[in-house]
């Protein structure tokens, strides 16, 4: 019986999945718009936050909106993260 080899205590241990850490996410929101939220979850919010900072930094003269929503990118993923709840 394989089940008689190891004691009760490692029979007990589930698999948990981690939480995800809230600076990790806006560390990866600074390197990547949307990252921090697809490493949160939200894979939806992660691609519209990609394309909107895309689309702030490729508008001509206007280079500072990127910047803001980049930031606000940022500060979403880490809100994103504290309350994370579960991967549904």
């Amino acid at each position: 019986m394989p089940d008689e080899r190891y004691p009760d205590s490692y029979r007990s241990m589930e698999r948990r999945p981690r939480v995800p850490s809230p600076g990790i996410a806006a560390v990866l929101s600074v390197l990547l718009p949307g990252l921090g939220h697809v490493y949160s979850g939200r894979l939806l919010a992660g691609l519209l936050w990609f394309l909107g900072t895309g689309l702030g930094y490729a508008l001509p003269l206007l280079h500072f909106v990127g910047f803001f929503v980049h930031v606000a990118s940022v500060y979403y993923a880490y809100q994103a993260a504290k309350e994370f709840r579960t991967y549904d």
